[in-house]
Parts: C-alpha cells; structure tokens; sequence
C-alpha cells in the first residue's frame, strides 16, 4: 500500500485551488489533481503494509484545532506547481512531531524540511505562470491516513483512519 498522512480540505479552500487551477489550464497543460485529491501532506509513508504502526501513529497524535490558510501566488519545485500555506507553529509542530513518530516506528520517511503546500499540477507544460490563489482558509480539526491507488491510470485516495483534533 501506498500510504500518507493528510489534512483533508474544506469546501472553501478546495474551491480557491480549483480557481487557481482553472487560471493554470489557461496558461499551460499538465497533470492537474481532480478536487477529491487536492490535500495537505503531512508525512508520506510511501509503500509499506505496515498499517498498523501507521494508524498507531497517527492515533498518538496529540494537537487542537488550528487555522490553515492559502492565498497568494503559487511556487514551484521544478514542473511542479503549488499553493502555498500560511506559516503557523501549530501546523508545523503538528507535522513534525507525526514524523518523528513516525522514524520512531521505523518509517523511513524524506529527510528534508517540511513545507507545507498543496499541489496545483504536476509536469507542467508552458511559461511561468501568472496566477494568484484566492485567499481562503479552514478550521482543521482533523488528519487522515489515506491509501493511494492507481486505478484505470487514476490517483484513487481513500481514508482508512481519521483523528479529530481536541
């Protein structure tokens, strides 16, 4: 299986990246996530059967409630482009103590920093692109642990565990 951990967008700031890509289709082509998909990585698991320790992980998670924001232009890493995310302590300590969870468990997960961005396109094809993500933001109140699949050449995701944030 193909595992990670994510926070899972509301309406409002699915619909401020669904603004932005629409914008990004006018301008160039490229491998656009369908809205169902458009989340915020929190730890990437990659493949491993190791279900277990991964919900075990995810349920040791300790954090309240906190604010996520998009907004703004978006940046890139090479074909790559992405909205940013707010800078919020609560958000950062969130994902990092999850990783280290998640090596003490034996994961063994990308040894770089952590930030925060939420995917427009992938292998994009065209000029840099002139496009500012509406700003919007959400409550989040929960993370999942989601199962990536490659179905009829499609990203399926599906939830096999949440945690509510208190």
């Amino acid at each position: 299986m193909r595992l990670f951990v994510a926070i899972q967008l509301s309406p409002a700031v699915r619909e401020a990246l669904l603004t932005a890509q629409a914008d990004l289709r006018r301008q160039g082509r490229g491998s656009f996530p369908p809205p169902e998909n458009l989340h915020l990585t929190l730890a990437f698991l990659g493949e491993t059967d190791r279900l277990d320790p991964a919900g075990a992980a995810l349920h040791a998670v300790s954090s309240r409630p906190f604010s996520l924001a998009v907004g703004g232009p978006p940046g890139h890493f090479g074909d790559l482009w992405w909205a940013g995310v707010r800078a919020d302590p609560a958000l950062e300590d969130l994902a990092l103590s999850l990783q280290a969870d998640l090596r003490a468990r034996g994961f063994r997960l990308e040894d770089r920093p952590f930030r925060p961005h939420i995917t427009l396109v992938r292998r994009w094809q065209g000029e840099a692109p002139q496009v500012t993500v509406p700003h919007a933001s959400m409550m989040v109140r929960r993370i999942s642990l989601l199962r990536s699949d490659l179905t009829d050449g499609k990203r399926i995701y599906t939830e096999l565990s949440h945690i509510s944030l208190r």
